[in-house]
């Protein structure tokens, strides 16, 4: 989902020639409208999808945010040192950053993890395997790893896992919960934190 908005806030002077500078004018109002549209569709489907009704969080609930919260820090800490520093991901959200970082913060932390929980674990989980919990946990990681990180030659394979385990630990959430809050609760502290320790590796805040 991250895909979509970066692909078209980062396109190069060369990509678009002449009309760069009307492209950086009018690319966020484009991404918010694509945006607004994409949410309308996925939010529709998952109401009609869903078998269960979204609760209250109960201590037990907070309990399992806060463990997959630590397991998706571990995760970052694990993988990070190791991913290619020409990660095409990466270097697009560097790019957003430097030239819109309102947009990179609110579409990040608010809107992707609202958008693809409810796209991998809301609409996937209730369409499929659902008579095989291990299955539908193992394939919403591996799909949601595969957007990310599309398996090809060029694909840096450390980030690529690095999302594959951050997808199954969000399926795993979703399946003890039954509460599409939950993981989506993990999935913005998943990028809130990543997001602040950019920033301070960065130098954007200092202590």
């Amino acid at each position: 989902m991250e895909q979509l908005p970066l692909s078209i806030l980062t396109l190069t002077k060369k990509q678009l020639g002449k009309d760069y500078a009307s492209y950086l004018k009018y690319a966020p109002i484009a991404t918010i409208i694509l945006l607004a549209i994409a949410a309308t569709i996925i939010i529709f489907t998952f109401q009609h999808v869903q078998k269960f009704p979204t609760q209250k969080f109960s201590r037990s609930t907070w309990t399992i945010i806060i463990i997959a919260t630590l397991l998706t820090l571990l995760i970052n800490l694990a993988t990070v040192p190791f991913m290619k520093s020409s990660n095409a991901n990466v270097e697009a959200l560097k790019l957003v950053g430097n030239n819109n970082m309102f947009i990179l913060i609110i579409f990040t932390i608010f809107v992707a993890p609202i958008l693809e929980e409810i796209i991998f674990r809301g609409i996937f989980m209730n369409w499929f395997f659902l008579n095989s919990p291990l299955i539908s946990i193992l394939a919403s990681g591996l799909i949601f790893g595969y957007v990310h990180a599309p398996f090809d030659a060029s694909t840096d394979w450390i980030y690529a896992l690095s999302k594959i385990l951050l997808g199954i630990v969000l399926a795993g959430v979703y399946y003890r919960t039954k509460n599409i809050k939950a993981d989506i609760t993990v999935h913005f502290l998943n990028n809130f934190l990543a997001i602040l320790a950019g920033a301070f590796a960065s130098g954007v805040i200092l202590l």
